[in-house]
């Protein structure tokens, strides 16, 4: 216990420097209220060419449909994206060596310099649901709150577990220039385009639907969807699994989340950790000027 509060102590200092380098400058406080709100107002305007025509199982308001999708892509965006441009930075700043010297653990620095990108991105998902129910009529309803919380959680740390993945491809597999493939073909590409950010994964091939049952967004969209929106149906079957399962809507996409939560989580921990082994045997945790 004592070991596990001093690693806690260590992210919250990483934690700490991470917000004043955030603070100090002033316009990003405003560049992120801009940014959500232009983007929710994109999507307001998508809904008038939409109008009422129907998002399947979750009702007509086109303007919430979307709310939701921006909301989960803001904690993606940084739990999945963020990882490995956090190792990089660490690496071609000359302080990889110095953090494996010191008594933290492996996973301590990575995790407290992502701060200053939680405290960019999250907030964003409270913006996006004040200015769509400000501004864009967007309304929301708490009709499941354990599956909209077990739904915060395992989508938070699958996406982190894909995250480190990511990161561990810096050592791993040399990912040392450039962009690397496995937080692009994910999160641009396969993601962007089934993960049912903007429109429901039923419009889709079922080759495309079959695909995004692998992912994780594809069920936690669908779970927020059922449980905050008004109109959604609770029992009406969207997503493949739910077609093969005997279980609620809502219970299908807690099982997905945990199973791909137990899959992704501790495969990322685990391949990071051994490619911080590998660049340690290999005197390439740093770069040497």
């Amino acid at each position: 216990m004592s070991e596990l509060l001093k690693q806690l102590r260590a992210i919250w200092a990483f934690s700490k420097r991470e917000m004043v380098i955030w603070t100090s400058y002033k316009v990003n406080i405003w560049t992120w209220i801009i940014d959500v709100f232009v983007n929710t107002s994109i999507f307001f305007l998508v809904s008038l060419l939409v109008g009422h025509h129907s998002m399947g199982a979750y009702g007509t308001n086109y303007v919430s449909f979307v709310v939701i999708g921006l909301s989960v892509y803001y904690i993606s965006y940084t739990n999945l994206g963020d990882p490995f441009p956090r190792v990089a930075r660490i690496y071609w700043n000359g302080t990889m060596d110095l953090y494996m010297l010191s008594p933290l653990s492996y996973f301590t620095p990575i995790i407290g310099v992502m701060f200053r990108s939680v405290i960019d991105d999250y907030p964003r998902v409270g913006l996006a649901f004040l200015f769509g129910w400000l501004f864009f009529s967007a309304t929301f309803t708490f009709r499941a709150p354990l599956y909209v919380i077990a739904g915060v959680i395992f989508i938070g740390l699958s996406t982190f577990g894909i995250g480190m993945i990511s990161a561990s491809s810096f050592y791993l597999l040399n990912f040392k220039r450039g962009s690397e493939p496995i937080s692009f073909i994910l999160q641009d590409v396969i993601i962007a385009l089934v993960g049912g950010y903007y429109y429901p994964v039923s419009v889709l091939p079922n080759y495309l639907q079959i695909l995004a049952s692998f992912i994780p967004h594809t069920y936690a969209l669908d779970l927020f969807r059922r449980a905050l929106l008004k109109r959604a149906s609770l029992t009406t079957a969207v997503l493949p699994l739910q077609h093969l399962l005997n279980l609620s809507p809502l219970a299908v996409d807690t099982f997905a989340l945990a199973v791909l939560t137990a899959i992704l989580f501790p495969s990322g921990f685990y391949l990071y950790y051994l490619g911080i082994q590998k660049a340690r045997r290999e005197g390439t945790l740093t770069r040497w000027q």
